[in-house]
Parts: structure tokens; sequence; C-alpha cells
């Protein structure tokens, strides 16, 4: 019996120790069958191992000011800027906007203006519709821009009705009209089929003298007032934006010796203000004209003028309204000659002559040693301011436009003097000039 429980206790060590099959001697001296380990069942399918999942990235961190930073950088508007654009516009009536042609239908021209959607122009708004090309440049003013679109005009005319005469008042858009008839203080202006009415002053920035001349013209104007069935209108306003613009250039082109036409606008006793072109210019009294006694033009008048200086800095434009071609000193070579005996009028008396004028423009100078065939002690002892005189052109200087005068009477065989030659330096020009060729 001790026996037996010793063998139970060595299986059960060698149990504990992994090792379940006792000892081939132990089981025959114990008589019991061997234990047989029993081999584990095989599956029929064989699952493959699951892979492990994959990490899934980290979100990259948001920094919210430094985004704003980056966005504050780019400008006011960073949407349009990282698009490449400028946006679309926002038109409002009465922009003057400009825009390129992109299509072409029998009731419109369609225009890209730029904005969200594009505009259109009535056909008869263009002289020739058919001639322009998709792509052309047009400048138009936005007539309205609401959920029915964007509508663009180049002026109003033909079928017009008053609201769209409001509608270009408001906007301030050009509307054509045709001068019918002139009465009391204005004229008669047929604007879209409706009678308007237009002050003398407003017909022009400066109205001609013949008002009767702006008789079935048409021209562009202004709704400048609309009280009930009256309308006013006014081209003065559409001259003067014209001339704003044409003015900045023309301080640019303006050059010593230009020719321009001008109109004058003010008459004072030291000359008249000149308009040319927008910007205002002064002919002094003495620039009138070659005669000294030459009478200032009207206000309104228009004239040709010739710039004599510009001073941009200080904004002034001096001109002059006389004409070269026909200035005195035209007729000086012509006319007068030296030896010519001419009648003259003295203009100025000196210590050391007296200033005749021979021809309006035009004087000489008689100096005292050919005011007589004595001595004289003075010049005014001789002639005094006003006299005339009978006098000889004796010298003519065209480069310095200086004329010698004579009261003298010329000796029979008197000569005009002759230039001075200039004196030879011993050139080999000279040398050769010299010598005889056989």
């Amino acid at each position: 019996m001790a026996k037996e429980q010793k063998l139970h206790r060595i299986r059960t060590i060698r149990r504990k120790k992994g090792d379940p099959t006792p000892p081939a001697d132990e089981n025959a001296r114990s008589g019991e069958q061997p234990d047989v380990p029993v081999a584990p069942e095989r599956t029929a399918v064989q699952v493959a191992p699951t892979p492990p999942a994959p990490k899934k990235a980290k979100p990259p961190k948001f920094d919210p000011e430094k985004l704003q930073a980056e966005l504050n950088a780019l400008g006011p508007d960073p949407m349009a800027q990282l698009l490449g654009d400028t946006g679309p516009i926002d038109p409002e009536p009465g922009d003057r906007i400009t825009g390129k042609i992109v299509g072409k239908s029998s009731h419109g021209i369609f225009v890209d203006i730029g904005a969200k959607a594009e505009a259109i122009i009535d056909r008869g708004d263009f002289n020739d519709p058919d001639s322009l090309e998709i792509g052309e440049s047009v400048t138009a003013f936005v007539l309205s821009a609401d959920d029915t679109g964007i509508r663009l005009a180049k002026r109003l005319s033909g079928a017009g009705a008053r609201e769209m005469l409001a509608e270009a008042k408001t906007s301030k858009i050009p509307v054509e009209g045709t001068v019918v008839s002139r009465n009391t203080g204005g004229f008669t202006v047929r604007v879209s089929g409706i009678d308007a009415f237009c002050p003398i002053s407003q017909i022009a920035r400066h109205p001609v003298t013949d008002l009767d001349t702006y008789l079935g013209q048409t021209f562009c104007f202004h709704i400048s007032e609309i009280r009930g069935r009256d309308v006013v209108v006014s081209r003065r306003e559409i001259e003067r934006e014209e001339l704003a613009e044409a003015a900045k250039q023309i301080w640019l082109d303006l050059k010593v010796g230009d020719q321009r036409e001008g109109v004058v606008t003010g008459v004072e006793n030291f000359g008249v203000f000149v308009d040319v072109g927008g910007v205002q210019g002064l002919v002094h009294a003495s620039e009138l004209g070659w005669n000294k006694d030459t009478h200032p033009p009207e206000k309104g008048t228009p004239v040709q003028v010739r710039v004599l200086s510009v001073d941009v800095a200080k904004g002034r434009i001096s001109l002059s309204m006389k004409d070269p071609s026909m200035g005195p000193w035209a007729r000086v070579g012509t006319e007068f000659q030296v030896g010519s005996h001419i009648e003259g009028t003295v203009t100025q008396v000196t210590d050391f002559g007296a200033f005749v004028r021979i021809a309006p423009g035009l004087e000489g100078l008689v100096h005292i040693s050919e005011m007589s065939e004595h001595h004289v002690d003075h010049p005014r002892s001789i002639v005094k301011t006003g006299q005339a005189v009978k006098v000889y052109i004796i010298e003519i200087e065209r480069e310095r436009e200086r004329i010698a005068l004579s009261m003298k009477e010329p000796a029979s065989d008197w000569k005009p003097p002759t230039k001075k030659k200039a004196q030879s330096l011993g050139t080999f020009a000279d040398l050769m000039g010299s010598l005889k060729l056989n």
C-alpha cells in the first residue's frame, strides 16, 4: 500500500513538470497501460492571421492666428488674389465702364465688364452695330443693374420714355437731343420725343454770337432738372467734362510757337483771356495785333493765337494774336529797303536820338548824328513826340530786327553801306585761290 502511494506521488510530480508519460518500467511495474498523448484535431480550413490595422495619420494642427496672418498679407481681397483675378465688380447706375464685346444678337450687344453677369447694350446705340467685332472694346454708362441683368447705354436716344429721362438725370447719363427752335432765353431741344428747354448759357461753354447756328444740330445733353412735365437740359456740362479730361493732355502738349484755335472768354484793359482747348491763356494788349491801336475782340469770338510761353507750375500761358507772316518785318526787304524814302511819326525822343514808326509795328532809330547836317545839342531841339518826319532807311539788321534811319538828305553819290568782309587768316584755301592754273 505504501508502495502504491509512493508511485502515485511520483506521477503527480511529473505531470506538474509537464511530463505526462510515466517511464515504461514504472508502468510495467504497476501493470498499467502507458498514457499515449492524443494528437490535436486538424481543422479543414486554415485561417490566415489578421494583419495589424494601419496606424491613423494624425491631423495637422490648426493654427488660426497663423492662417489669419497669411490672409492679411494677401490684401483686402485675398480670395480674388488667390484666384489671380480682381474679383467681379458691382456696377452702379451712372458708372462709366469699358468692357469687351462677347456676343451679338438681333436685339442687343453683350459686353463683358468684369461683373458676375454680362451686360447688354441696345443695338440702336451704335451707328453700325453689324460692324462690331467680338473682342472689341466699348465704353458705355450703366443704365441699370438689378436681378433682371445689367443694362448699358452709350446715350439715350430714339424711343426713350420719361422714366428713362428720370433715370438719366439720376445716373448722369448723356442724352441725345436736337435743337429744333429758339424761344425766350433759350432753345427747345427734342429729347426722346420730349421737348426740353436749354438756356442760352447752357447751350455751350462759350455760346457764339449768332445763336441760329445751333438750330437743327444734334448734341449730347445732361438732364439738369425735371419739374413735372418740364425737362431742362444742359450741353455746357458735357463740354466741361470733356474738356477737363482734354486739358490734362493739353498742358503736356503745349509748346512755344504752337498755333492754336481759341475762344475769347474775358476782356480786360490789359488784354484778353482766351480758352485754348480747356485751358486759359492771356493775350497781352501789346500782342493783340501789329497795330498798337488794335481793338480787342468781343467775348465769345473765335481767334487764332500763338503760344509765347508756358508755365505749368504757375498755370500760366502767354499768347499772341500777331500773325508772324503778316508782321511788319514780312514787308522788310520788299516794300522797305535800304535807300527807301518814307514818311513816319516820332514815337519817342531820347538823349541819343528819336524812334520813328514807319509802319504799324515797325520802328527805326534816327541817331542824333543823322538828324541834321549841323551839330545837334539834343534831339528835342529838332523833333518832338507825334511829329511827322521824312526819313531814309540807311541800314537794316534783320537778325536783330533793327532799322537805322536818317533825316539827312542823302548825297547824290550815296550808296548803301556794305557789310565788312571778315579778314582772311591766310588759310590754305586762300593760298590755293591765289594760284593761277595754266
